[in-house]
């Protein structure tokens, strides 16, 4: 088998990014790899998704009807008693929800391959 070699001419300046060229003994984990960081990647993107919808939410809700910004609970609006006390449990269920499966994708990646 013959080594790969990288000829470069004195002083001159490569531009772009580097690229490393294919090399097919790579290590057989970089895939694995490559796939829990997409994985875990997805899942932050469904996380923030829900997170955003639910937020976003709110001032459509109100604005399509508007006679709930007007109820009071407690002596104090709708809108404000949800922000201030029904916005972070929604965070901390979405936060433990993603730690949750993150560390079920992780736990799947580490496990080692069981033969069938």
């Amino acid at each position: 088998m013959t080594e790969r070699v990288t000829v470069t001419v004195p002083g001159a300046r490569r531009r772009g990014p580097r690229r490393r060229p294919p090399d097919e003994h790579a290590e057989p984990g970089a895939a694995r790899v490559r796939s829990l960081i997409r994985a875990q990647a997805r899942l932050a993107l469904a996380t923030l998704t829900i997170i955003f919808l639910l937020l976003a939410g709110l001032p459509m809700l109100f604005a399509c009807a508007p006679g709930l910004s007007h109820v009071r609970l407690l002596g104090v609006r709708l809108p404000w008693l949800i922000l201030c006390g029904g916005v972070q449990p929604v965070w901390v269920v979405a936060a433990h929800r993603h730690v949750r499966l993150a560390e079920r994708a992780e736990r799947a990646f580490t496990e080692p391959a069981r033969p069938e």
